[in-house]
């Protein structure tokens, strides 16, 4: 079975259509999303719109859950004070995201699972406890075992 993970988008129409072109001549068997779907693009309720309409299973991303949980980015600023320029940015972007989803696409992402399991594959977005943390790329075995190892997300 060939699995496609679409992740990142950022509501981002192009970069998208991009995308699902290169699917339909790849033809995978099954596609999910691997969350942060709309934030600091240009489409963010569009993108939204054709997820759900294609039906692909997915998993909450982190700009996700900060337009419906905005002390996500806070808790996450709090911990990375080098990052506070950028967060003052991201909060106001989000603020125009928020309005232009609306409650109903808000509620949407808010019911997406932390963590998706499919046969042995799980997706998460960054790790199953914290949206926000993800192992670094050189992370050694013993730092992503304890991340990913027999882990149900909360």
């Amino acid at each position: 079975m060939r699995i496609a993970i679409v992740s990142d988008i950022h509501g981002n129409r192009t970069a998208f259509e991009a995308v699902l072109a290169d699917l339909r001549q790849t033809a995978p068997d099954l596609i999910f999303h691997g969350g942060d779907l709309c934030h600091a693009g240009a489409s963010p309720a569009e993108i939204v719109d054709r997820i759900r309409e294609l039906g692909w299973p997915g998993v909450l991303g982190n700009t996700d859950e900060m337009l419906f949980r905005p002390e996500s980015l806070e808790e996450f600023a709090g911990q990375a004070p080098k990052l506070q320029p950028l967060v003052a940015v991201i909060r106001e972007m989000a603020v125009a995201t928020r309005e232009e989803m609306g409650e109903e696409r808000l509620a949407w992402l808010r019911d997406l699972p932390r963590i998706q399991n499919h046969g042995p594959m799980a997706l998460v977005h960054a790790s199953p406890e914290n949206l926000w943390r993800a192992p670094a790329a050189d992370a050694s075995d013993a730092e992503l075992k304890s991340v990913y190892e027999s882990r149900e997300a909360k």
